[in-house]
């Protein structure tokens, strides 16, 4: 028999996760339903995908071969859909973006896009880099909003729109220089380690999860820290009267832009849509 599309879907997403219950919640079932779902597709292909124990599961190697093959026809499946489709900015479109740029950038994006699309709708994942490119290259994303540079991969384009500046920002006469950064999995924390612009014996062993959180550790005098200009310039420093951008410190920069698969049928509307960035 046939394997069926929805449990190909399963696959991929066991695969990701290597564990049943993360995958389910990826895929909006039960666990027993994605268990019933890879059980099935065993049986269809008559193959062992996955080695389960207590304590772990693992992709087998033919389990490994058919997930490559199980991309590639869900994706040809999404492009026969999107052939279908007579008006992409009609449509539904999923867009991810990373939490350094959404607070920042989404507001002024969609009204533009609204008011030259109105018919277009989103739906919007807010996630750190690594999860988003993950998404965007398991098809669970049309393109994400992302700020580089960042992990090449060969099936992902990556396209620049404008460059944001980094800025330096720190207490009045504070007299603590250690380095606030964002949690692991934050491609800010990456741009600002591998620049080479600061002294990693003085990182700080405090993380935080956003940029606001920064701001506010930065006025308590814990540590000081590189902000995006897009931030600054959205008045995340304006409730923080004794906060200054440190002028005398060299800026650093990232670039800002789009992801997306390889060979979409709707790239070219993709591009269209950064205009609006």
């Amino acid at each position: 028999m046939m394997p069926s599309i929805k449990n190909l879907k399963y696959l991929l997403s066991l695969k990701q996760h290597l564990n049943f219950s993360k995958a389910a919640k990826d895929c909006f079932v039960s666990q027993s339903t994605l268990s019933a779902g890879i059980n099935k597709l065993e049986q269809d292909l008559n193959v062992r995908l996955f080695e389960r124990t207590n304590k772990s599961v693992l992709l087998t190697l033919v389990g490994e071969s058919i997930a490559k093959k199980a991309e590639k026809v869900i994706f040809e499946m999404q492009d026969l859909v999107a052939i279908t489709h007579l008006n992409f900015f009609e449509s539904t479109v999923k867009i991810g973006v990373i939490p350094t740029i959404s607070s920042y950038l989404l507001s002024n994006f969609f009204a533009k896009v609204q008011q030259e699309y109105p018919k277009l709708k989103f739906v919007i994942i807010e996630d750190t880099s690594q999860n988003l490119l993950l998404k965007v290259e398991h098809l669970k994303l049309d393109f994400a909003i992302f700020a580089f540079p960042f992990e090449e991969k060969e099936n992902i384009a990556q396209v620049t729109v404008f460059t944001d500046d980094l800025y330096l920002v720190k207490r009045k006469d504070t007299q603590n220089d250690d380095f606030l950064l964002l949690e692991q999995g934050h491609c800010l924390r990456s741009h600002v380690l591998n620049s080479g612009s600061i002294d990693k014996s003085k990182i700080s062993p405090y993380a935080c999860t956003s940029l606001e959180t920064l701001v506010t550790m930065v006025n308590m005098e814990i540590g000081v820290s590189f902000l995006p200009k897009i931030a600054i310039d959205s008045g995340i420093l304006d409730k923080y009267p004794a906060l200054v951008i440190d002028k005398e410190q060299q800026k650093l920069s990232r670039d800002i832009g789009i992801i997306y698969r390889k060979n979409n049928p709707n790239k070219n509307n993709f591009l269209k849509l950064t205009g609006f960035l």
